[in-house]
């Protein structure tokens, strides 16, 4: 997801130093219990039964007869699981939402809470009932955060992903190409441990540096302390220089290391945190390449070289005429001239050196779960699967997809639904929300909150809000009705996202994915455009739903 200009800034500060336990803070376990991920074990109802006592500690509920009477009610459930009688599971999981509803409404138990149990609920019912799976989303969000990695756009990774995923969608059936799509210059930054099997690290090159020219430079690490003149020796000289931040300014680091002859600087971090660090040179202008390197990264560089030497090759060059990729699937009825046209999006790309697990392989594994149901569509519409590059530039590769539609196939559009950020684990971000550009309700919503009233999900779980930072934007421009889904937390204020701390960041990673919010998602967009198409997954396909005509 495109980066955000409105944030908690204060509460995500907190959350961060909690997490990270960067600074020493005074809290209560109130304070700090509900920053943790939602439990995932596998067993739904051991899981709901922890977030209970989880939210008992930290009184998101409130009451030790809420306790005892939503754990005998799951441990109820367990029970029918057990036999095998599934139908008895879903009758009493839909008496639970009913029971969360009345703990809620006499304030036994806070709506945070109520929303969490509710998604591990509405999880329960869709992995027995519904068609959606999760488990093959999470293996996709595995092949594409782990298997492959960071996917910046224009890189290897982005290609390798727009490879695999059109790999998935072919084997479908579907109409299958890779569009590409021109984008700005780019900064490849490699640091490679030539010693270590040409590990490649995370880096973030430092503004005021030069780049470096051919292959980069190639050294061993010399480690230079808090980089003052006395941490140097001659045996500096043509080394790489590895300083810890912090202390005299970065500045005057640089400086020294060039006095001792250093080829090049890393500054590691000397706290922990999820992003790399970023520091100023001030007026120093180095004639060597300077760039910084996560905290645990420099402490495993001091700790190896206490074995010996450790070679690095570092290069920072910046690369022309790059192109971000698009992957499209379409499903064409049959003997249907211009057909309606029904979009389901996503973004394949990350940001540098994020794995992109929620942002946004959640999101484009959600996309490729959808086809997978949808496969077997034979209706009268016509389906299109895009998962988009570039959306962290700025939504390169939706506006070029879209930009090269003829004006036809714009007018007979008539809806987008953006997956982006779809299972985010982190207990704050209890709510679905329908985002649309101009925060009023649309064909999208208004198909969702229909589809959640039929599968007896509140329609309070899935708020239509404003929010324009996602590939949703250059559809809305073209007139067609579209709203992005995301996992943020309740009351977030129009134009903001309020979400997980690992945004952006080295720890977007898939351990911070919630199947169960996966589900939730999965089962209401896949009810919402089957009813928009008429589709059974029997094979049939009802009559045309009305709700096409209530935009």
């Amino acid at each position: 997801m495109k980066r955000f200009g409105l944030k908690k800034v204060f509460s995500i500060a907190i959350i961060i130093a909690f997490l990270l336990g960067a600074n020493q803070m005074s809290s209560t376990a109130a304070e700090n219990r509900i920053f943790n991920d939602m439990p995932h074990t596998g067993n739904v109802f051991a899981d709901m039964e922890k977030q209970i006592d989880y939210f008992k500690e930290d009184g998101n509920i409130r009451s030790d007869i809420a306790v005892r009477t939503l754990k005998m009610h799951i441990s109820g459930v367990a029970l029918f699981q057990k036999q095998g009688q599934t139908d008895k599971v879903i009758k009493q999981m839909q008496s639970f939402k009913r029971l969360l509803d009345n703990q809620k409404s006499s304030g036994g138990i806070s709506g945070i809470a109520h929303d969490v149990l509710n998604t591990y609920t509405q999880y329960a019912i869709g992995k027995i009932n519904g068609s959606f799976n999760s488990d093959n989303v999470m293996k996709h969000i595995k092949h594409l955060s782990v298997d492959i990695g960071p996917r910046e756009a224009g890189s290897e990774g982005e290609r390798a992903g727009a490879e695999y995923i059109e790999s998935v969608l072919k084997s479908y059936g579907y109409e299958t190409k890779i569009e590409e799509a021109p984008r700005s210059n780019r900064v490849e930054l490699i640091l490679k441990v030539l010693s270590d099997n040409n590990k490649k690290l995370p880096l973030r090159a430092v503004s005021g540096a030069p780049q470096t020219t051919g292959d980069g430079i190639t050294g061993n690490i010399y480690h230079a302390g808090a980089g003052q003149p006395s941490d140097f020796t001659a045996a500096a000289r043509g080394k790489v220089a590895l300083i810890q931040n912090g202390g005299i300014t970065a500045g005057a680091k640089v400086q020294n290391a060039m006095a001792a002859g250093a080829i090049g600087v890393l500054i590691y971090d000397n706290q922990d945190r999820f992003t790399l660090p970023s520091v100023s040179l001030g007026s120093v202008r180095p004639n060597i390449p300077v760039a910084t390197i996560t905290k645990k990264d420099g402490e495993a560089f001091v700790s190896q070289l206490s074995k010996g030497n450790i070679e690095v090759q570092l290069s920072i060059k910046t690369l022309t005429n790059q192109k971000t990729v698009n992957v499209i699937a379409v499903k064409k009825p049959k003997g249907i001239e211009n057909p309606e046209i029904y979009y389901i999006g996503s973004h394949l790309d990350s940001v540098a050196f994020a794995p992109g697990a929620n942002d946004d392989a959640s999101g484009t594994s959600t996309l490729m779960e959808l086809a997978r149901i949808f496969k077997d569509y034979d209706g009268d519409k016509e389906l299109r699967f895009a998962a988009f590059g570039g959306e962290e530039l700025g939504f390169v590769g939706s506006k070029y997809h879209i930009g090269n539609l003829s004006e036809d196939e714009v007018k007979r559009t008539k809806v987008q639904f953006q997956m982006d950020m779809t299972g985010t684990a982190w207990v704050p971000a209890s709510q679905l929300f329908i985002n649309t550009v101009d925060g009023k309700s649309n064909l999208v919503s208004q198909s969702t909150h229909q589809a959640a009233e039929k599968l007896d999900i509140n329609k309070d779980l899935l708020p239509v809000h404003m929010l324009s930072r996602s590939d949703h934007v250059p559809f809305h421009e073209k007139g067609v009705p579209s709203a992005l889904f995301i996992w943020m937390e309740p009351g977030t204020p129009p134009g903001g996202a309020n979400i997980e701390p690992y945004y952006h960041s080295l720890e977007d990673k898939i351990e911070h994915v919630s199947p169960e919010r996966v589900q939730l998602t999965g089962d209401v967009v896949f009810k919402a455009i089957s009813d928009l198409i008429g589709f059974q997954e029997n094979g049939g396909n009802n009559e045309e739903a009305s709700l096409k005509d209530a935009s």
